[in-house]
C-alpha cells in the first residue's frame, strides 16, 4: 500500500511506497490538494519504492496544471531509484528528450534557467 506524507502549508508534499495505476486516485488527490494550497509545489519521490508509467504521466500532468495556474511543481530530489528506472525504461531520459523535460527530472541548470 501507498504510503504518503504531505504538508501542503508549505506547498511540500512527500510521496513514498509503489506510486502504480493501483494508487493513481490517492496520489492524485495528494497533488491536487497540494496544488490548490500553496503557489509553489515541491515533490519529494525519494522513498518511492514502486513507480510505473502512470505516475509519469500524473506528475507531468500536475506540473502542466500548475503551471496554467502560474505556480510552479517541481521534484525535490533529481529522480533516482524507482521513479529513475521506470523514466529511463520510458525514455524519458534520453538525452535527445526536450532540455525542460530532462531537466525537470534530473533538477538540471537548464531546467532552472527555463524557469527562473
Amino acid at each position: 500500500m501507498a504510503e504518503s506524507r504531505e504538508q501542503p502549508s508549505d506547498g511540500t508534499i512527500d510521496l513514498s511506497g509503489a506510486r502504480t495505476i493501483r494508487t493513481a486516485g490517492q496520489s492524485h488527490s495528494l497533488l491536487l490538494e497540494a496544488l490548490h494550497a500553496a503557489s509553489s509545489i515541491t515533490v519529494d519521490c525519494s522513498r518511492v519504492t514502486e513507480a510505473d508509467p502512470s505516475f509519469v504521466q500524473l506528475l507531468l500532468s500536475a506540473r502542466k496544471s500548475a503551471a496554467e495556474f502560474g505556480k510552479v511543481l517541481t521534484l525535490a530530489h533529481p529522480a533516482q531509484g524507482a521513479l529513475g528506472d521506470v523514466l529511463m525504461r520510458g525514455g524519458f531520459l534520453k538525452a535527445d528528450s526536450p532540455a525542460g523535460e530532462r531537466g525537470f527530472w534530473l533538477k538540471s541548470e537548464a531546467f532552472d534557467e527555463d524557469h527562473s
